[in-house]
């Protein structure tokens, strides 16, 4: 009785392995097939949807286009991301699903010339465009801050950046500052409002020797650099 049942447990056993053999083959059979009917994706991003198609072609997936938008670094046409990302797995037959760019938004620039510099940022923030490099130049003919020039003209369809010139007014002519010691402050005075200044503080003192109204000291220097609506400040003998 003791080896029989030695003997069926034997059996048991040795059918238990075989059984289990048996199932891990199976498994690994179909892990390979599995594995075996899956393929790499392809980097399909900054291509062409035609070089995308030929290209997911070759690894016997379809490319299905989702959406389009636009893009300011991509041409259009080009592909801009896709689902299943590049070289992960996918079987084939598969879909391999893109985004694909429209090119940088266009929008027409507006004209404006002879707008204030705050006026333009306004403007063109308000239709999505952005301001570019601004340079400044004197002008006689436009007042300051205002637009002389712009780069791209206008409802032109071109890049988002918008240049501008600006005007910084009337250049200044400038002067030597002459020596007004010993002139009559009268005959002065009128000299300086028709040249284009200013008489600023005038201050007296009494001093022997010099007639009333004589200038005996002057503020710039005589030989200083100056510009148009400079102010002079003077002292005269009382």
């Amino acid at each position: 009785m003791h080896r029989k049942l030695l003997s069926f447990f034997r059996l048991l056993f040795l059918a238990s392995i075989l059984i289990s053999a048996g199932f891990l083959s199976c498994l690994a059979a179909m892990r390979f097939a599995i594995r075996g009917s899956e393929v790499t994706v392809p980097d399909l991003v900054g291509k062409t949807v035609h070089e995308g198609i030929r290209l997911v072609g070759l690894s016997e997936l379809r490319l299905k286009v989702e959406t389009h938008r636009f893009d300011d670094r991509l041409a259009s046409d080009l592909i801009i991301s896709q689902t299943p990302f590049a070289y992960s797995k996918l079987k084939r037959s598969r879909n391999v699903r893109v985004t694909v760019s429209l090119g940088a938004k266009k929008v027409p620039v507006p004209d404006l010339k002879g707008e204030s510099l705050r006026a333009c940022q306004i403007a063109l923030l308000e239709r999505g465009l952005t301001l570019g490099v601004v340079s400044s130049v004197h002008s006689d003919l436009a007042e300051m801050d205002r637009i002389i020039s712009q780069d791209p003209l206008p409802q032109t369809a071109l890049s988002p950046l918008v240049n501008l010139l600006v005007s910084s007014g009337k250049k200044s002519r400038a002067y030597l500052m002459p020596d007004l010691t010993g002139s009559n402050l009268e005959e002065v005075s009128k000299v300086i409002e028709v040249s284009g200044f200013k008489l600023g503080a005038v201050n007296y003192q009494s001093l022997p020797g010099l007639l009333k109204g004589t200038i005996f000291r002057q503020n710039p220097p005589p030989g200083y650099k100056l510009v148009e609506g400079s102010s002079i400040d003077l002292e005269v003998c009382r």
